[in-house]
């Protein structure tokens, strides 16, 4: 059997606002973010992400070239 927590809202005196803060900008949630819930080694992971994202991107480049090269002596002739 499952429980549910579910506890009903009352809404009669609400003029159809938001009943919230109003929003807060994408700059202070971030902020936020990185303040209170990144992690401590956020640094070292965005180093590795851009060394392997380089690592994958070089095979790429390098085929691209292949296929620019073999574009031209096809047509060449």
């Amino acid at each position: 059997m499952t429980d549910y927590g579910y506890h009903s809202v009352d809404f009669s005196g609400s003029s159809g606002r938001y009943l919230c803060n109003p929003a807060r900008s994408f700059w202070n949630i971030a902020g936020d973010y990185f303040k209170n819930e990144a992690r401590h080694d956020f640094r070292s992971e965005a180093m590795f992400f851009a060394l392997i994202s380089i690592t994958a991107a070089l095979p790429l480049i390098n085929n691209l070239r292949a296929l620019i090269e073999f574009v031209r002596a096809i047509t060449s002739h």
